[in-house]
């Protein structure tokens, strides 16, 4: 998100006549959408201040996942807020959803799953929430998102953060006396792509810098948003092997190895297991990806970098800032690597 601090006289009025109808009005869901670089984080966090002054418990739900202001990237983050703040990314999450991706575009229905949950946590902590969407607006899949986002949550207020009229076709279909329109006049100038993925490493950097190497057992946890752990351990003949298990249905074979397998050791194995589908994973290749740690009641307990599987041992080793590994019952699979410096790394 943004990080820039106007001093009040700056502040459009309509900013102020904006709170005083959501206070008015008991609004509980206010839907801010705005394209990248128009400043809503900073306007999110001005509704938020001003809304605590009216004495209202405030809420605020940080769906860029990209450009995270609450809680690092790669999660949808809730802060429900008792105080005043000056930056929202000094503020500590209420709760956190792991998506495992800098961009909807690429984990779609994980980011509309967070989006419900923390949703409904939310309103049973705080009077409103104040939701800071993604600044993706534009295409067929950007469309597809906020149109799923309004329908499932019908906010009671839609504020559209727009220099022209460039949000006008996400809100085509829904209520004229629910949306409000804020220009946009002049903003922070647009970041590129370099800068922006910056922004994230230093938020990683940031988010690591109390991180650690644990161990777990795989015996003892389980996995998400992945193959493996999901099917059932099975022997195989006449061929060398870290880990192999049959998937449901379909789905074939999971077969876990040092080298990749030739085309007739392919066959081989399909024949031997009787199977069409074969995955096979080469070992080491899950290193540096980012994963979630979810608690007994799939909590989000914070964010780790897979460091190595040992299949023989059964045992796997993560880079997490997460203290309390006993807590750590299932480990969510990401799309992302990261070094543990906090560096991209595909």
């Amino acid at each position: 998100g943004e990080r820039e601090h106007l001093s009040q006289r700056t502040i459009p009025d309509s900013w102020d006549e904006l709170v005083e109808q959501l206070s008015k009005k008991r609004a509980r869901i206010v839907l801010i959408l705005g394209q990248t670089d128009t400043g809503k984080t900073f306007f999110c966090s001005y509704l938020v201040n001003r809304l605590l002054t009216q004495g209202l418990k405030a809420g605020i739900l940080d769906c860029d996942t990209g450009q995270s202001d609450i809680g690092p990237p790669g999660t949808i983050g809730l802060a429900v807020l008792t105080r005043q703040m000056v930056f929202l990314s000094e503020v500590e999450p209420t709760c956190l959803y792991f998506t495992g991706s800098n961009s909807p575009a690429f984990h779609f229905m994980p980011s509309l799953v967070g989006l419900k949950r923390l949703v409904d946590q939310g309103l049973t902590l705080a009077d409103i929430l104040i939701i800071d969407t993604p600044g993706w607006v534009h295409g067929e899949k950007a469309r597809a998102l906020h149109r799923s986002e309004i329908e499932m949550l019908t906010p009671d207020v839609i504020v559209l953060l727009q220099r022209s009229d460039e949000l006008e076709h996400l809100v085509k279909n829904y209520s004229p006396e629910k949306i409000v329109r804020i220009p946009v006049t002049k903003g922070p100038s647009p970041r590129n792509h370099e800068e922006r993925k910056g922004l994230r490493e230093a938020m990683y950097k940031k988010y690591l810098k109390q991180a650690d190497y644990v161990e777990l057992d795989l015996d003892e946890i389980q996995t998400d948003r992945a193959y493996f752990k999901t099917g059932k351990e099975i022997k195989l003949e006449g061929i060398q092997y870290l880990w192999a298990e049959r998937l449901s249905g379909l789905e074939g074979l999971l077969l876990v190895t040092e080298r990749p397998l030739s085309e007739e050791e392919s066959i081989m194995v399909k024949r031997e297991v009787g199977v069409y589908n074969l995955k096979n994973v080469l070992a080491g290749n899950e290193k540096n990806i980012l994963v979630g740690l979810l608690d007994s009641l799939g909590e989000v307990l914070g964010i780790g970098i897979i460091d190595k599987i040992d299949y023989k041992a059964r045992k796997i080793r993560i880079f997490t800032p997460v203290k309390d590994k006993e807590k750590i019952k299932t480990i969510q699979f990401g799309s992302l690597r990261l070094t543990p410096e906090g560096t991209e790394a595909g």
